[in-house]
């Protein structure tokens, strides 16, 4: 499966979309930007909700273009979750299906797989008022697979959920993308979301794509941090660290994984060989002249690459080999320190402290 946008352009007034081109195959691309930078627009044009000006939608080869919108197989789910009160949750479920399509073998057998995917078995037979807002956009997306979309558009489904809901929803929803493996567009303002669902980046800048990659080419780059795509990007992932290692061992609770020549722990249970992505905040990390005494697991020697001054902390950035990491600590820590860049420090932090992101067998 292959989504193709070919010089696609929007005029509203005195704001053009575009034109612009992306090639998405079975992969997540993650869309990000400031408010007002053409989003939404550019999903509603892939679903039909809106016309381009010029320019071409192709689907898996076929021109998408000027076809309706039930007729060009787009899966898409919205902000807020838009459930029917009069059905219970199977009713809202197979509501696009016409009754042949309900009784056919095959149909439910994919309607079943998806229920087991999502782990909402048990609400089948409730009535959608007093589901949560993590059960009620479960169902939105249920209704959506269930479809059999070619080509699935998300735009901000976790930003009304609680941060616990949006967490446990995020892990899911990235198993259930891997397993569909088509061409998905996910638009979305939370750093969370751009490191455990994005395959790639493409950032979107009052119209135009200033920028595509995966996150670590795109935070590597060469840009002029006066890009406002760029400037963009490092605001909206400057709050935690992002580590991505292999499982080399798994057992009692406590993981094993490497990040080049380092070797981490976190706390969890996961497939050896796999690779995990965790996230673990600056405030957790920190740093030393010397070895410690300490019950932390984790300890990085590293070199100190920057010091950013903020109005109440300083950022220290730190280097290991392939893992980087950055500790917040006070000012008066700081001075105490007397950090400079080209130091070498220990980086220290718990294995409790890492947040898991994403899994990949």
């Amino acid at each position: 499966m292959t989504l193709e946008i070919l010089d696609i352009s929007k005029s509203f007034g005195h704001f053009t979309l575009g034109p612009l081109s992306l090639k998405i195959e079975k992969d997540v691309m993650v869309i990000l930007g400031p408010t007002g930078s053409g989003k939404t627009t550019l999903i509603n044009l892939i679903a039909g909700i809106l016309k381009p000006d010029n320019g071409r939608i192709i689907s898996d080869g076929i021109d998408i273009t000027d076809k309706e919108i039930e007729s060009r197989k787009v899966g898409y789910v919205f902000q807020d979750p838009i459930l029917f009160p009069h059905l219970d949750v199977y009713g809202n479920i197979l509501f696009g299906f016409r009754r042949k399509e309900r009784e056919n073998k095959e149909r439910r057998t994919l309607v079943r797989k998806i229920i087991d995917d999502l782990g909402i078995g048990h609400l089948l037979k409730r009535s959608v008022d007093g589901l949560s807002g993590g059960e009620m956009q479960k169902i939105s997306l249920a209704r959506m697979l269930v479809l059999s979309p070619k080509i699935i558009l998300l735009d901000e489904p976790l930003s009304h959920l609680d941060a616990l809901t949006r967490d446990k929803l995020r892990i899911e929803l990235r198993s259930i993308l891997r397993k569909q493996r088509l061409p998905t567009i996910y638009v979305t303002h939370f750093e969370e979301d751009i490191y455990a669902l994005s395959d790639s980046i493409a950032i979107l800048n009052d119209g135009k794509i200033e920028e595509r990659g995966n996150i670590e080419q795109i935070l590597n780059s060469n840009t002029t941090p006066l890009s406002t795509s760029h400037s963009f990007l490092h605001m909206v992932t400057s709050g935690d660290n992002y580590i991505s290692g292999k499982v080399i061992n798994s057992e009692n609770g406590l993981a094993t994984f490497k990040v080049g020549s380092n070797i981490l722990y976190t706390v969890g249970k996961f497939s050896p060989e796999s690779r995990i992505g965790v996230m673990v905040k600056r405030e957790d990390i920190i740093i030393s002249r010397d070895k410690i005494k300490t019950s932390a697991r984790n300890m990085v020697y590293a070199e100190v690459v920057d010091i950013i001054y903020t109005s109440n902390a300083v950022d220290v950035y730190l280097k290991s080999g392939e893992l980087k990491l950055i500790s917040r600590i006070t000012k008066i820590a700081a001075e105490e320190l007397a950090i400079v860049i080209g130091n070498h420090l220990y980086a220290i932090f718990k294995a409790s402290a890492p947040h898991l992101i994403r899994e990949e067998i």
